[in-house]
């Protein structure tokens, strides 16, 4: 089903990924259905930062200073655990952010994956190496333990 909304991102996407038709600017794949949006993707990762009292470039600026993860930087969208990586440099028109779900990876060509989210009999394609996403998954992670462990070490 395709739907038309301002949807902000939460724990039910998947990806999100630029989409050229019409007045729709980004595409926004959940667990549960597809939306379409009017905002860039970045505009929409924006939007979801400030309601968690941040915004896309602090986040990023914070990661890039505490983890000295410079390029393709991941993202902690909100402290209760939503995050993301892109897959490209985040301008890229080809640039798909991938949430932190479960999913496994095939290789469709060197530099073509297929993305799969079983759980949800949900795949999209990604103009990148399976390296590259494994690294990118695993960045993310790391971001995510370390994040993690600034909580716990502050709840002391």
């Amino acid at each position: 089903m395709k739907k038309y909304d301002e949807k902000l991102i939460d724990r039910s996407v998947l990806f999100v990924e630029s989409y050229f038709e019409t007045e729709k600017k980004s595409k926004i794949v959940t667990k549960d259905d597809v939306f379409y949006s009017r905002d860039s993707v970045l505009s929409l990762i924006d939007k979801t930062c400030m309601m968690y009292a941040s915004t896309y470039e602090g986040r990023v600026k914070a990661t890039r200073h505490n983890l000295k993860q410079h390029k393709k930087t991941p993202l902690l969208i909100s402290e209760n655990g939503l995050a993301a990586y892109p897959t490209k440099s985040p301008g890229n028109p080809d640039c798909v952010w991938i949430f932190n779900h479960h999913y496994r990876l095939e290789t469709i060509a060197r530099n073509r994956t297929r993305v799969l989210f079983d759980e949800f009999n949900v795949s999209t394609e990604v103009n990148v190496s399976i390296g590259i996403l494994q690294k990118q998954r695993s960045r993310m992670y790391e971001m995510i333990y370390y994040y993690s462990n600034v909580r716990e070490k502050n709840k002391q």
